[in-house]
């Protein structure tokens, strides 16, 4: 069970791995993405880091982005009804 603390942790690991392959670096290493989670003053959670690591490395983000977005695109969201 992952949990939500758990899950925006991951997240700031995924944007910092995210902001190296923008700036250039087609394949940053753990050790990239600590150089800028900390210029960001952020910690550093070294399960969380490998885990995008081993989940991102070698893969085109490009192609992961489209895909993830053709996947929210068939997601149906419902509203709760307005309150009076």
């Amino acid at each position: 069970h992952i949990t939500s603390a758990w899950r925006a942790l991951a997240m700031k690991h995924v944007a910092a791995y995210l902001l190296c392959v923008m700036g250039g670096n087609a394949s940053p290493s753990a050790g990239d993405v600590k150089k800028v989670l900390d210029a960001a003053g952020s910690a550093v959670d070294d399960s969380a880091l490998e885990k995008v690591i081993s989940e991102l490395g070698g893969k085109d983000l490009e192609q992961l982005i489209t895909d993830g977005n053709t996947k929210l695109a068939s997601v149906t969201v419902s509203g709760g009804g307005g309150g009076g």
